[in-house]
């Protein structure tokens, strides 16, 4: 499935079977409990955690009775506490649907923007708490732009009343949601990832076995069927020719050599990067996370040198594709000298690299090419990896 253009931004496409792009971040992984209100629906969904986060409630405290009555002041305490269970409450609410978890969020935001008639400017003070609940309750494509917009509410109320702690709280805020908001997207896609990847390894063993039970049938039933006639044929002149007999056991020889090299050669391919692997294992990785692979038909007769180095730019670049890019689409093409993955994501810092890609500027280096990495205009990233014709060898695969 791939994300709609329009869509993308607030509806991200599930990466495969079991993921729910919806679904609280912060939920227990998996289908939803039949009865999501009760203990035990709620304690994978880290209530404890929740129950934690109440321990800052105690800065209100020091101030809780100044300059105020006892009504205001028995009016305050239980606006706490009522804050506090509307908090600790999200823990129940994370496998319910997304429309009734966006309307627990707001309602929870309303009441801590409310609290502005007890407390005034320092209703601030509790800011934080909604943004952890936008970012562990709403999904990311989401959650990010509601806790843009929660900052800015925050700071607003502290420059109309003059004062700026709530422009720090509101900065803080931002900091915490957008930090726990991103790591729980990024521990979900690395998820996902993990489980596509089981599954192209399990499809690629299956294809190898394929592969290599085809090819030890075509080598050994046609060097059985030599040997056998070859040691026929020397058994019967073992008597009446015994030079012609002789030839015929060095030929028998021979044959049993070259189909044990043969086998070798077969069975050493299971360790081998090859460029035509790792496009059909792109594919299907890119397909498991909702990005269209648009890759050759058909590949250029490479030497295995070459095949291997440009398999390797293709799994490093389509694996930074699927987990920082963002993007809709990916093209894969290549030469005899060049190899070129390019998407229509959010782009990349050429000049700060990941690891992945020094380590593969360094593998292209090593033969004499060039890697580049750059912005596509209109969005998205390009790596290229170029080779000069000199840095090829004679023995050649796709």
């Amino acid at each position: 499935m791939t994300r709609s253009r329009l869509g993308g931004p607030l509806r991200p496409a599930p990466f495969g079977p079991g993921d729910d792009p919806a679904g609280a971040p912060w939920a227990a992984p998996g289908s939803p409990t039949d009865l999501p209100f009760r203990w035990r629906g709620v304690r994978p969904n880290l209530f404890l955690t929740y129950l934690v986060g109440l321990v800052f409630l105690v800065f209100a405290i020091p101030t809780i009775a100044e300059e105020v009555g006892p009504g205001i002041l028995g009016l305050r305490i239980a606006y706490l506490v009522v804050l506090a269970a509307a908090y600790v409450g999200a823990a129940w609410t994370a496998d319910a649907s997304l429309g009734v978890r966006w309307g627990y969020v707001a309602g929870f935001t309303g009441l801590v923007t409310g609290g502005a008639v007890l407390w005034g400017w320092e209703f601030a003070n509790f800011g934080v708490y909604p943004a952890v609940l936008m970012a562990s309750l709403i999904p990311w494509h989401q959650a990010r732009l509601a806790l843009v917009g929660w900052a800015l509410v925050l700071a607003a109320a502290g420059l109309l009343g003059g004062n700026w702690m709530p422009v720090l709280i509101a900065a803080l805020s931002l900091g915490i949601g957008l930090g726990l908001a991103g790591w729980m997207e990024s521990s979900r896609i690395r998820r996902m990832l993990e489980r596509s990847q089981t599954r192209v390894e399990a499809l690629t063993v299956a294809a190898e076995r394929a592969r290599i039970s085809r090819d030890l049938h075509d080598i050994l039933g046609h060097s059985l069927t030599a040997i056998t006639i070859k040691s026929s044929l020397a058994a019967r002149l073992v008597d009446t020719e015994p030079a012609a007999a002789k030839d015929e056991m060095a030929a028998v020889e021979a044959i049993a050599r070259q189909a044990l090299a043969d086998v070798r050669a077969t069975v050493s391919g299971l360790t081998e990067i090859r460029l035509a692997t790792e496009i059909a294992s792109a594919r299907s990785v890119l397909l498991a996370a909702g990005v269209d692979a648009r890759t050759p038909s058909a590949l250029p007769t490479l030497p295995d040198s070459v095949s291997e180095l440009f398999g390797y730019v293709v799994r490093e670049s389509v694996t930074n594709v699927v987990r920082h890019a963002e993007a809709s689409t990916c093209v894969i093409e290549v030469d005899e000298n060049a190899v070129v993955v390019r998407d229509d994501g959010v782009g990349v810092d050429a000049d700060r690299p990941g690891h992945g890609l020094t380590g593969l500027r360094e593998r292209v280096a090593a033969v004499g090419g060039v890697l580049e990495v750059a912005a596509v205009p209109g969005g998205g990233t390009s790596v290229r990896a170029v080779l000069a014709p000199s840095s090829q060898p004679t023995r050649t695969r796709p």
